[in-house]
């Protein structure tokens, strides 16, 4: 795979097939700052911060999800890791929800960003008309 300017890619670059998930994230970055059109960047932002289906909603659940699984090794043995991992990850969850509340309005405002279509812009305000030189009262010119 060769980059926009032609040259190869470093092996820091290349993707890492045990990690998917974040390749898919890298990928979906790369477009990002790839893209000249905001939009283009509104619609990935929709995608990661939709309140009912988006990748930061998913991934809270994920770490609810995990934080149960770790609650249910907690045992009254006077070893609390499971009690406070479960307590890390939930609290994760938290922090991630908030995010996607605080960016909520993220696409629309980086959709507002792009110039309106040529057809929607209003046509530019006429520059000032320079003064009307009037006559002198001696009916001369000035």
């Amino acid at each position: 795979m060769l980059r926009p300017n032609g040259s190869l890619p470093d092996s820091a670059d290349l993707p890492d097939g045990r990690f998917p998930y974040g390749n898919l994230l890298h990928t979906l970055s790369a477009a990002v700052s790839a893209s000249a059109d905001t939009r283009e960047t509104a619609a990935v932002l929709h995608q990661l911060v939709d309140g009912g289906n988006g990748l930061l909603t998913r991934l809270a659940e994920l770490f609810d999800a995990a934080a149960d699984r770790a609650r249910a090794y907690d045992r009254d043995d006077g070893d609390d890791d499971a009690f406070y991992l479960a307590k890390d990850l939930a609290d994760a969850a938290v922090r991630v929800r908030r995010l996607g509340e605080d960016l909520h309005v993220a696409p629309e405002r980086m959709a507002a960003l792009s110039p309106l279509p040529p057809s929607h812009r209003h046509p530019p305000a006429a520059p000032p008309r320079p003064p009307v030189p009037t006559a002198h009262p001696s009916g001369r010119a000035p």
